[in-house]
C-alpha cells in the first residue's frame, strides 16, 4: 500500500509542471501577416488592414513551410501612399518567402505585383506596380512578433501622362497572437517617392492596423 501511494504521488508530481504551464497563444515561428513568417503549408488565412492610405482585405494560402501567396483587394483614399487625396482601387498578388530561420529570428523577402486605378475630376489613371522588399522578424515572446522592413516601391502610370515612380521605404511592424489563429497588430512604412516627370518627389507612408485569422 505504501509503495502504491508513493508511486501515485511520484506520477502526480511529474505531471504537475506540465499541467501548471499555461498554454501560449503562439509559439516561436508562428504564422504572420507582416513580420517575416508565412501561414502554414496547406493552411489559409484572411487579413484585414485599415488606416492610411486605405483599407485592404487579403486571402492567403500557404504553399510550403517557407512560402505563401495571397490575393489582396484595396480601397484607397490617397495617391500612391501620399497625402494627395484621391479615390482609388487596387488588386495585388503578394508572394512571400522565408529565406532563413535562426532561433527566434527570421528573414523574409516578398514581391507584391499589382494594379491601381485612380479617379479624380472625371479622369482616370491606370498603374501597374511591383514593389519588392525584405523583412527581418523577431519572435520577442511566444505571443509577440516584431518586424523591421526595407524595400523599393516601383510603378508605371500608363494613362494621361505616362511616368515611372520609384522610392525606398523603411518600416516596422508588430503582431500579437491573441489566440493561436488570431493576431492583431500594426504596420508602418515611410520613405521618399520619386517620379520620372518634372523632377517631382513626395513623401509616402503607410500606417495601418492589422487583424489576421488563420483557418
Amino acid at each position: 500500500m505504501t509503495r502504491t501511494c508513493a508511486l501515485i504521488a511520484a506520477m502526480l508530481m511529474a505531471a504537475l509542471p506540465a499541467a501548471a504551464a499555461p498554454a501560449t497563444a503562439g509559439a516561436p515561428g508562428h504564422w504572420s501577416v507582416q513580420t517575416a513568417e508565412t501561414v502554414s503549408p496547406d493552411r489559409d488565412a484572411i487579413a484585414f488592414e485599415a488606416g492610411w492610405p486605405g483599407v485592404s482585405f487579403s486571402y492567403l494560402h500557404g504553399t510550403s513551410d517557407r512560402s505563401d501567396i495571397a490575393v489582396k483587394f484595396d480601397l484607397l483614399f490617397g495617391f500612391e501612399n501620399t497625402t494627395d487625396s484621391v479615390f482609388g482601387a487596387g488588386l495585388d498578388v503578394p508572394l512571400r518567402l522565408v529565406v532563413n530561420r535562426s532561433g527566434r529570428v527570421t528573414l523574409g523577402v516578398q514581391i507584391e505585383p499589382g494594379l491601381r486605378v485612380y479617379t479624380q475630376n472625371g479622369t482616370s489613371n491606370f498603374m501597374t506596380r511591383f514593389p519588392v522588399g525584405g523583412v527581418l522578424g523577431l519572435q520577442a515572446t511566444p505571443e509577440l512578433r516584431l518586424g523591421a522592413s526595407a524595400g523599393l516601391t516601383m510603378a508605371v502610370n500608363w494613362t494621361q501622362t505616362a511616368f515611372f515612380e520609384v522610392g525606398p521605404q523603411f518600416g516596422f511592424a508588430a503582431e500579437y497572437a491573441a489566440e493561436r489563429n488570431l493576431l492583431v497588430g500594426f504596420d508602418f512604412k515611410f520613405g521618399p517617392q520619386f517620379y520620372s516627370v518634372g523632377g517631382n518627389s513626395d513623401f509616402a507612408f503607410t500606417a495601418q492596423a492589422v487583424i489576421g485569422y488563420r483557418m
